[in-house]
């Protein structure tokens, strides 16, 4: 995020607004249509966008631009989810990833599928697991910039992770790890050394150890086969574009920006 535009835009320059907005609005609705899937996902994204311009000016800079931001988009969806608590569950089909728009239809009917039971996965999560792997998998917040959003610790947020993965790998076992035979009693807890590792915080000799493992386990290699698998979906769902309902949304609260901003003088 370019600094002389966040300060535009705090200095009231409708332009910048406009421009920060649609920089922040692909993450923040990707967040939002995992998080608070169905036809109330445009109502929270709405919510977010016009909270950043409200609340923009005392933005302090004491976190990352992307912590703060996600914080808002969290205490929407947190509102909007205690008013579905009553709601019949969505389907799969509202919780779908925007397919790949890769020109081989072959590729694009296998990522297409991929991301469908990607969805199914993180749909099945709970709440506090499915914000984190959208948060660090997804999106590619740092370690410090997800736990400033998620208002933890650094090691409390890595230790959610590393619980949100296992649950996420256990989620997609049907799909990566149909055949793989079942680990023995003698197995270490493979996914939690691989987040670890991911996440920097293995030791050489411990990761030297769980290398040596997986050489001659296929249970355990087939898991951290499917992990990978599983994260390079969450990455490749990550697309710059703006949809054109997203782009509305962000006039719209542009708009009731610049109208309140006008009525205050």
């Amino acid at each position: 995020m370019d600094d002389a535009l966040l300060e535009r835009a705090r200095a009231g320059d409708a332009t910048a607004m406009e421009t920060l907005l649609t920089e922040v609005t692909p993450s923040v609705e990707r967040f939002v249509r995992r998080m608070c899937p169905g036809s109330d996902a445009d109502d929270v994204l709405q919510e977010t966008l016009l909270s950043l311009t409200t609340h923009l000016p005392s933005f302090e800079g004491r976190s990352a631009l992307t912590s703060w931001v996600f914080t808002l988009t969290r205490t929407a969806c947190s509102r909007q989810r205690r008013g579905l608590k009553n709601r019949p569950h969505e389907t799969d089909d509202t919780v779908a990833l925007m397919p790949d728009l890769s020109p081989d239809p072959e590729q694009r009917a296998t990522d297409e599928e991929l991301s469908q039971s990607l969805s199914r996965a993180l749909a099945s999560l709970a709440p506090e697991h499915r914000e984190v792997i959208l948060l660090r998998d997804v999106e590619g917040l740092t370690a410090p910039e997800a736990a400033a959003s998620l208002d933890v610790s650094v090691d409390a947020l890595k230790s959610r992770l590393h619980r949100a993965r296992a649950a996420l790998r256990e989620a997609l076992r049907p799909v990566f790890e149909s055949a793989a035979p079942p680990p023995s009693s003698r197995c270490p807890d493979v996914m939690a050394l691989w987040s670890k590792r991911l996440e920097g915080d293995l030791s050489p000799a411990d990761c030297a150890a769980m290398e040596k493992h997986l050489e001659g386990c296929s249970s355990c290699g087939a898991a951290c086969v499917a992990l990978k698998r599983a994260l390079w979906v969450c990455q490749r769902s990550r697309t710059p574009e703006v949809t054109s309902e997203a782009r509305a949304l962000v006039k719209r609260a542009v708009e009731a920006w610049s109208a309140a901003s006008t009525k205050g003088t």
